[in-house]
């Protein structure tokens, strides 16, 4: 504030109402956000099954691409963790299963030798389980997204 008049230098007025991320608790904010990441990436899954066939073998033999996979897991991870409610109750511990799961997810791409991933070469090379795992994603991101408006 200026010293000379007492007002502030910047004043911003907000409509009234509700937004996506007003009043959530950080469990709601993450089930949204989650949510909403899992309903696209499943739609993505389900859209391009025959583009994801070789992704196991492409994140396998480039090491940059192996390195960016395992720092946005990781950060993720972290991110979801140190910001998650102390909370208990089921939405928060859906919140921390997922946030273990990117945390270790990072961790194994980090460490894991490249030839760990033909495990995943055979899972998306079956394209009936790629379409079965992207439905499934939508619908999780379909529920996570309904326990974060509804808590």
């Amino acid at each position: 504030m200026p010293a000379a008049t007492g007002m502030p230098i910047l004043s911003v007025s907000r409509k009234e109402g509700p937004t996506m991320f007003d009043t959530a608790s950080m469990t709601d904010f993450w089930l949204r956000v989650l949510g909403l990441y899992f309903l696209v990436a499943g739609l993505g899954v389900f859209a391009q099954v025959d583009k994801l066939a070789g992704l196991a073998t492409e994140i396998r033999e480039n090491a940059l691409l192996r390195w960016l996979s395992a720092i946005l897991a990781f950060a993720v991870g972290v991110l979801i963790l140190a910001t998650r409610d102390g909370s208990g109750g089921g939405p928060a511990m859906i919140v921390s299963i997922i946030g273990w799961v990117s945390l270790i997810k990072g961790i194994f791409l980090f460490v894991a030798p490249p030839a760990l991933f033909g495990f995943y070469d055979s899972l998306l090379a079956n394209r009936t389980v790629l379409r079965v795992w992207g439905v499934a994603i939508v619908l999780a991101g379909g529920g996570l997204i309904w326990l974060g408006y509804s808590g």
